[in-house]
């Protein structure tokens, strides 16, 4: 290994804990919810579960974007995006809006997204 040569660097794992500020269903992508890492390190692929008013539903980390740049992972402190998969738009409450209902974006505001 030379001077310089640099080794990656490493990613704490561990269990992780995410708090939504909001959420949107993104035709091409699908559900992401954004809000801030409290605690540990999500990674992309990391099993998680979403704490709805309904129920725990379980999901799956599928992209992570900061400031609108896809991230492999993210750490407390970080304002991030997370996709999800396992959620769908039955999932997210509707308030009345327009010619009938839309998505209340802001409905599951501190809601927990943690480790599985």
């Amino acid at each position: 290994m030379s001077l310089f040569s640099r080794r990656p660097a490493e990613t704490p794992s561990g269990p992780f804990r995410f708090r939504i500020s909001e959420i949107y269903q993104i035709p091409t992508r699908g559900i992401v919810v954004t809000g801030t890492v409290t605690d540990g390190t999500v990674q992309v692929g990391a099993n998680a579960v979403v704490q709805l008013p309904g129920g725990a539903r379980q999901v799956v980390v599928t992209r992570i974007e900061t400031a609108r740049r896809k991230r492999q992972s993210a750490e407390a402190g970080a304002e991030a995006g997370l996709y999800l998969s396992g959620l769908s738009t039955g999932d997210i409450p509707t308030v009345p809006g327009g010619d009938g209902q839309q998505q209340d974006n802001n409905a599951l505001r501190g809601v927990e997204v943690t480790s599985a």
